[in-house]
């Protein structure tokens, strides 16, 4: 096996080379030994030199995606932390590394944590706790036994590092249990069937798996290569949203008999009844007679709570969010008993460097009456800007008291603002509507389409993007490129800044400046395959295919599983009019990776164009069902009903997959196709327009392109677009007949 390099490394982090010097890098495979290969989160891109430099304080931060950042990582509390703690110390240098990764939980933190206590930490920072229930070995978990023994776990993962382990989990994945396992990534809706109650046996197990995962943790921390006693363990309690992210499923409890839960279904009735007549008060009384019947249904809770809430009984509502949360039997968040375990740990640990951490009270200290929502959040769990901000100053005000004397010597008085962090993170007004964008396409599916309240927090999502928007002018995009610039000279090797001003800039259309960012993004982090790609979505926008492809051909190269860049190659050689060999990258793509939409799209929308219409559409609906209710969804309804005839009930659909994904080029192409065809020009060249920026090597936009131009009178603009669609297909007639006419008018 190994001789024919089979397996994979199981590690957290592997060496590697880079300008010459010696650097750890994050292993991509390190998820197949807890998800099917096919599902497998990936670890965020980044480098740790092997030899840490002098002067340096390195922090290893753990958890799961909240720690890590989601939805950009790049203003994850890692990073917040950072900058404070580096100008707040200035004869230091703190590097945090984040170890976090979406998905996982203790059973996977553990090996990372076992890892990093051979690399010269400093210093540890935990939080995590989110994802026991649904994570690997998890109680509600669908990537294999649900809550085993402990021990049963690590025998497991220890099998799964022998080659021979791996060679007998390929051959049982085949036919055994975990054959059933999904084939596709399909975030937290994958849960949707895994309900339990807050006493589910399983539920039990898991909390006490953790507490054991966590002892181990905090032993590998006291063995740590520091000297006195092991590396110092800052251990920190998860908040989440209470006040407005209602439960996600709600379930009675055990033996409830009938004649109970039809009582209890009329005084529920009854509150919700008076609560949407504004009677509060009246509503309250019905939910507690409801309460004293059966207590366990999460959405009873979240009511009772938003009634004593918006009576001035903050503490009660306080009560009853944190209740409706621990009772809800989706659980993906960090309940009261995780909390427990964490504060028990430290309490047991505190004579071995362990501290504990209160976030949830500190930061319920920060947001008006004590109940933290969506003033820090972007929806459950994920901090948004200010929630990460204020997190990060909670940890380095804890971390202050434990560095050694020599390192908070001349330290300033203050720690710098948020607003300073922003700059020093190059967090623009650009970069905080992507977040946001991010986080509406998120909160627009299930199983948060499902929630209480899903309609109002949509408005809000729209109202805040809508906000944003009106605030991109001139005047700004300027200051966020100076900005961009300080940050960028003030922290030159710094990829996450880098990448993220490449991105400003192609929002720009400066391609060529976004292109030279981009490419020290990647001599920074060679060993990523999504930076390559990234350099390669660049030269498309700059129309230069036969770059692209190399840059393409070099993240599969890195990694030839990276679904992304083959879509890219395939769209490439479809523009190409290479059919055939773009139709077989597509359906790698697919074999590859069964979860990702775009490779559907793709295969459907070359169908479309080769006119057959009956396969297009189908691969539009795999599509839609692997994002329901999201972009693909839209699209593919609007692109059934489009080719029914039904344009007024297509254009709204197609609006709203462009609404939910911006760069979503073949909704656009359709939606301007559509608008032409209804004579609204003007909206038409918007899409059209945009379009071409996104695929200027895609002939039939620029054909279309011109063809709104036309109707509008534009008829210069419009020869311009004629020619670049004959230009890159020099055998469409239509553009020959275009650009012909043209310039008959003309002479004309």
């Amino acid at each position: 096996m190994r001789l024919v390099n089979f397996g994979y490394p199981v590690d957290f982090f592997i060496p590697a080379e880079i300008e010459g010097r010696a650097f750890y890098v994050p292993n991509d495979r390190f998820g197949f030994r807890f998800f099917p290969p096919m599902i497998a989160r990936t670890p965020l891109a980044q480098r740790l030199e092997a030899q840490k430099p002098p002067h340096t304080f390195r922090i290893f931060l753990f958890g799961e995606s909240a720690a890590e950042g989601d939805p950009d990582p790049s203003f994850g509390v890692g990073r917040y932390l950072e900058v404070l703690l580096n100008q707040h110390f200035p004869g230091t240098h703190f590097e945090v590394v984040c170890v976090a990764m979406t998905a996982i939980d203790s059973h996977a933190i553990l090996p990372i944590a076992r890892q990093c206590a051979g690399l010269d930490g400093d210093m540890w920072l935990i939080y995590m706790g989110n994802n026991e229930m649904i994570g690997p070995y998890g109680a509600g978990t669908v990537f294999g036994p649900h809550a085993p023994p402990v021990s049963l776990v690590r025998a497991s993962l220890a099998a799964k590092g022998t080659r021979c382990g791996q060679l007998i989990e390929r051959l049982w994945g085949r036919t055994g249990a975990s054959a059933t396992a999904p084939k596709a990534w399909g975030g937290l809706r994958l849960f949707k069937d895994q309900q339990l109650r807050r006493d589910d046996p399983s539920r039990l197990r898991a909390y006490g798996n953790f507490a054991r995962n966590l002892e181990s943790i905090l032993q590998a921390a006291h063995k740590a290569g520091v000297p006195a006693g092991g590396v110092p363990v800052l251990l920190s309690t998860v908040a989440s949203n209470l006040k407005d992210c209602a439960p996600f499923a709600s379930l009675h409890r055990a033996g409830l008999g009938e004649d109970q839960k039809a009582a209890w279904e009329e005084n529920y009735r009854a509150g919700m009844a008076r609560e949407e007549s504004g009677d509060l008060r009246g509503a309250e009384g019905w939910y507690q007679k409801a309460c004293a019947i059966d207590p366990e249904f999460a959405e009873l809770r979240f009511r009772l709570g938003e009634c004593e809430l918006g009576l001035g009984n903050a503490t009660a509502a306080r009560r009853d969010f944190e209740l409706a949360r621990d009772c809800d039997a989706l659980v993906f968040r960090a309940d009261t008993e995780i909390n427990r375990i964490i504060s028990q740990a430290a309490n047991r640990h505190r004579g071995d460097r362990v501290v504990l951490v209160d976030a949830v009270e500190t930061l319920a200290g920060h947001v008006p009456e004590g109940i933290a929502g969506e003033d820090l959040f972007y929806e459950h769990v994920h901090l948004n800007g200010d929630g990460n901000y204020l997190l990060a100053k909670v940890f380095a005000e804890a971390m202050s008291a434990q560095l050694p004397a020599a390192v908070t010597a001349g330290c300033k008085k203050e720690w710098v603002t948020a607003d300073e962090c922003d700059r020093r993170l190059g967090f623009s007004l650009w970069d905080r509507c992507r977040t946001w964008q991010a986080g509406f396409s998120r909160v627009s599916e299930p199983p948060f389409s499902t929630q209480l309240g899903d309609a109002a927090r949509a408005k809000r999502y729209m109202s805040r993007l809508e906000e944003f928007h009106s605030q991109m002018s001139l005047d700004a995009r300027e200051k966020a490129r100076s900005m961009y610039r300080e940050a960028v000279d003030a922290a030159p090797d710094d990829p996450f800044l880098r990448a993220n001003y490449a991105r400003f800039l192609g929002e720009l259309g400066e391609w060529e400046a976004a292109a030279k960012e981009q490419e020290r993004v990647c001599r920074l982090l060679p060993q990523a395959p999504v930076h390559w790609h990234k350099a390669g979505l660049i030269e498309v926008r700059r129309n230069r295919t036969e770059t692209a492809a190399e840059l393409f051909k070099h993240a599969l190269a890195l990694r030839r599983d990276y679904a992304p860049a083959l879509n890219e190659l395939g769209l490439i050689l479809e523009n190409q009019r290479k059919t055939e060999e773009a139709e077989e990258c597509f359906t790698n793509a697919i074999r590859l990776s069964p979860a990702y939409e775009e490779s559907y799209i793709n295969l459907g929308f070359s169908r479309q164009e080769s006119g057959c219409m009956a396969e297009a559409l189908a691969q539009y609906q795999v599509a839609a069902g692997l994002q329901p209710e999201g972009p693909a969804a839209y699209f593919s309804a609007a692109a059934s009903l489009a080719n029914e005839g039904r344009p007024e009930e297509a254009l709204p659909r197609f609006q709203a997959a462009v609404s939910m994904k911006p760069d979503f080029w073949q909704a656009r192409y359709l939606l301007g196709v559509e608008l032409g065809l209804a004579g609204q020009a003007r909206e038409a060249q918007a899409q059209l327009g945009a379009l071409v920026r996104l695929r200027p090597d895609f002939a039939k936009g620029h054909l279309n392109f011109g063809m709104a131009l036309v109707q509008d009178g534009k008829l210069d603009a419009a020869l311009a677009e004629f020619e670049s669609a004959l230009k890159i297909d020099p055998d469409s007639e239509q553009a020959r007949r275009a650009v012909q006419g043209i310039k008959e008018l003309r002479r004309r």
